[in-house]
């Protein structure tokens, strides 16, 4: 997999040679669309960035904090709870 830099919005990706391969091109140059704007630019497959990816975006994961131990009547309550939403 090759990394490319969008000429158009600056998004950093990374794209198989399948996709580009398939493009209209002029000799290394492809006519590729660009995941993040999809604009389409002429680039060259040949070359590589070595910037870091931008795109997809990386999603926040923030720490769930860990579950504490529930009674044996908060349990109950729970389970109740959860009982009203399942499908019969």
């Amino acid at each position: 997999m090759s990394r490319f830099k969008c000429k158009k919005c600056g998004a950093v990706y990374e794209q198989g040679f399948g996709g580009a391969a398939l493009a209209p091109h002029i000799g290394p140059l492809h006519y590729v669309k660009c995941p993040a704007c999809g604009k389409r630019s002429w680039i060259n497959i040949y070359s590589s960035v070595s910037d870091p990816i931008t795109y997809p975006p990386q999603e926040n994961t923030q720490e769930q904090e860990p579950q504490r131990l529930l009674s044996e009547e908060e349990l109950e309550r729970k389970r109740i709870e959860e009982s009203k939403y399942e499908k019969q």
